[in-house]
């Protein structure tokens, strides 16, 4: 199994250049830690036709069928310094807009989702290292693009370019290109500002806002608490206010779901 540096070029200036590109890989992510490793520059890209072995978050399981859907890991090298807790936020916020071509009332999940009328369209998966003071981040993501079911419980919770669009849905290379240059543009204001430089650009497509949700304010040790999701903080952190006259709380981690 090897893979092959692509030519093709995108409207970026540092995103996807270079990509390598596989038949199949266990996880972009994974492939892109060890060329991470081994030196691949800011900006370099890793995607594939299948995973074997895809993730998202909290480990849990990518469903990756072969030539279907986009398959992405990215190497960012940001600056020694830079708070990164809210990374995920800004690659939604470039997901959206990209994917706003096609489907313009795309919505926010918050922390990692990306949804059209409450189905998962993608995901996204963060992970870092740190090398003294500077973090190495791979952000991978999967859009799903060209399948037309899935499987198990997937079939009520998950969408499809292709299912949303029927025949005028785009290629996964069309996607791809699309992505890009708005996923570069909002992590260049996220490194410059922080979340608070691209709020305004996630809050009014969250989904969450507004709504009443479940969330876990015990880290585990207690049962969900039932709270209306406020809006975000500048940080990224989601703000509740759970019921009973309770002071606002803040959500930095774990799942949060809308009530039934």
């Amino acid at each position: 199994m090897s893979g092959s540096f692509e030519t093709m070029s995108f409207a970026t200036r540092w995103l996807g250049r270079p990509r390598e590109h596989w038949a199949e890989l266990g996880s972009t992510n994974d492939r892109a830690m060890a060329w991470a490793r081994a030196g691949a520059p800011h900006g370099a890209l890793v995607t594939a036709d299948a995973q074997t072995a895809g993730r998202g978050r909290l480990g849990r399981a990518w469903a990756s069928e072969s030539g279907e859907d986009l398959y992405v890991s990215a190497i960012l090298r940001p600056a020694a310094g830079k708070a990164i807790g809210a990374l995920g936020l800004a690659v939604g916020v470039g997901l959206r807009e990209g994917l706003a071509r096609w489907l313009p009332t795309t919505q926010l999940k918050w922390p990692n989702d990306v949804l059209v009328g409450g189905r998962k369209l993608a995901g996204i998966l963060c992970e870092a290292r740190w090398i003294g003071s500077s973090p190495e981040v791979i952000v991978g993501f999967g859009v799903n693009v060209g399948r037309a079911r899935f499987p198990g419980p997937l079939a009520d919770s998950a969408t499809s370019l292709r299912r949303e669009l029927a025949a005028a849905a785009p290629g996964r290379e069309e996607v791809l290109a699309s992505i890009l240059p708005a996923l570069e543009a909002a992590l260049g204001e996220f490194f410059a500002g922080g979340f608070a430089a691209i709020r305004g650009r996630y809050e009014p497509h969250c989904a969450l806002v507004g709504k009443t949700v479940l969330v876990d304010l015990a880290n585990g040790a207690g049962p969900k608490v039932q709270a209306t999701a406020l809006g975000l903080a500048d940080d990224g952190a989601l703000l509740v206010a759970p019921g009973d006259g309770e002071p606002p709380r803040r959500v930095e981690s774990g799942d949060v779901w809308l009530a039934p």
